[in-house]
């Protein structure tokens, strides 16, 4: 299978460290692919919660994934997961990670992320909300810079 290689934004807007737990690590004594997605889940609840679109979480469903490993990441150490939401459409955006141990990068992950309704079985539209949060987290950003 040919290797996917993931480039880097040349900027995150939002940033979230959290450390490497004993139990993140695999067979192979380093950060275990499964955990990999944990952290970049759980920055990803951060930057949504960041943009004040927490319902946004359940409402979402991925549609492609794609990790490419750097470096390792070993157990104890505070890595920080960097995130940018790009390329939005009607229904869907696709969300970039950059993990990295200081300025060492681990991985670098990108998904597509698609509005869906459990109830109706279908993709919808980018929540109103939603782009709103995004359209005010980045407008304080910039103020902020």
């Amino acid at each position: 299978m040919p290797r996917v290689t993931l480039a880097e934004k040349p900027s995150y807007e939002h940033s979230h460290s959290m450390l490497i737990r004993a139990t993140d690590i695999n067979y192979g004594g380093h950060l275990g692919n499964e955990t990999l997605l944990g952290l970049v889940h759980e920055a990803r609840a951060h930057f949504l919660k960041a943009v004040n679109f927490i319902t946004i979480i359940g409402g979402k469903q991925t549609v492609g994934l794609v990790a490419n490993y750097k470096a390792e990441g070993f157990a104890h150490e505070e890595v920080t997961v960097e995130s940018q939401i790009d390329e939005l459409g009607q229904k869907s955006f696709r969300l970039f990670h950059r993990i990295q141990r200081g300025e060492q990068v681990i991985a670098l992950v990108e998904m597509g992320m698609v509005a869906y309704s459990y109830s109706k079985r279908t993709p919808v539209h980018l929540p109103t909300e939603f782009l709103n949060g995004l359209q005010e987290y980045r407008k304080m950003k910039t103020e902020n810079t």
